[in-house]
């Protein structure tokens, strides 16, 4: 068993792309959720069956071409696996903690004259932030630790 060196700035350079994505994922998921719980639109239903869906895929099976495929392996292509594995975990985190808000201040806001983005980010989103931040790192903690695994995987495999 011999130990593997890490290079510093590849982990730091993976960390930081992480985290970039899980930010992204963080205002994307927030969004879609808060859009599920409170507009009517075609495609609602879907869109919420979507990320329900998008859990049952794990992350290794999304990054499985930054591991094998050497023309994808690039540090976007490790973002967008994040945001597809991380967004899912925020809007249905999202979805229940909009659900459990009183109207009543969004309502408020709204007859007072702030617009629609205004109430999401200054009323809704501050009395969720609790609940969207713990999502946030349980999503960022699975990813990385699935990241590392299929890290793991790729280097006993000798890719």
């Amino acid at each position: 068993m011999g130990v593997v060196a890490v290079d510093i700035s590849v982990l730091g350079h993976v960390l930081s792309t992480l985290a970039i994505s899980t930010a992204i994922s963080i205002v994307l998921g927030l969004w879609m959720a808060w859009l599920v719980v409170n507009r009517q639109f075609p495609g609602r239903r879907e869109l919420s069956a979507l990320a329900t869906v998008a859990l049952a895929l794990p992350a290794p099976v999304i990054c499985y071409y930054a591991f094998i495929d050497r023309a994808f392996a690039w540090s976007w292509g490790l973002a967008v696996a994040v945001m597809l594995s991380t967004i899912p975990m925020l809007v249905r985190a999202g979805r229940m903690a909009f659900a459990s808000l009183d109207p009543l201040y969004a309502n408020a806001a709204r007859t007072l004259g702030a617009s629609e983005w205004r109430v999401f980010w200054r009323v809704e989103v501050p009395r969720v932030w609790r609940l969207s931040a713990a999502a946030a790192a349980i999503a960022f903690v699975r990813v990385l630790a699935e990241f590392v695994a299929g890290t793991v995987i790729a280097l006993r495999l000798g890719r």
